[in-house]
């Protein structure tokens, strides 16, 4: 089993590439836009979450 960082080529959200486990498939989906994401070997596509943001998170304040 092999892991990469990337995006996604359609709507650029940072991606975990795990190649080699269970439930691969060579034609894995972006868990946020849900297209197609092409790959040369048995893909999981995981969103990844432990890297910092470009842009800061949008806090919504709840209105009394």
């Amino acid at each position: 089993m092999t892991a990469r960082f990337g995006p996604c080529p359609h709507c650029n959200a940072a991606l975990s590439y795990l190649e080699g486990v269970a439930g691969s498939s060579m034609s894995p989906k972006c868990p946020r836009c849900k297209s197609e994401v092409s790959v040369a070997r048995a893909t999981f596509l995981m969103a990844d979450h432990s890297r910092p943001t470009t842009k800061p998170p949008v806090v919504v304040k709840a209105g009394s």
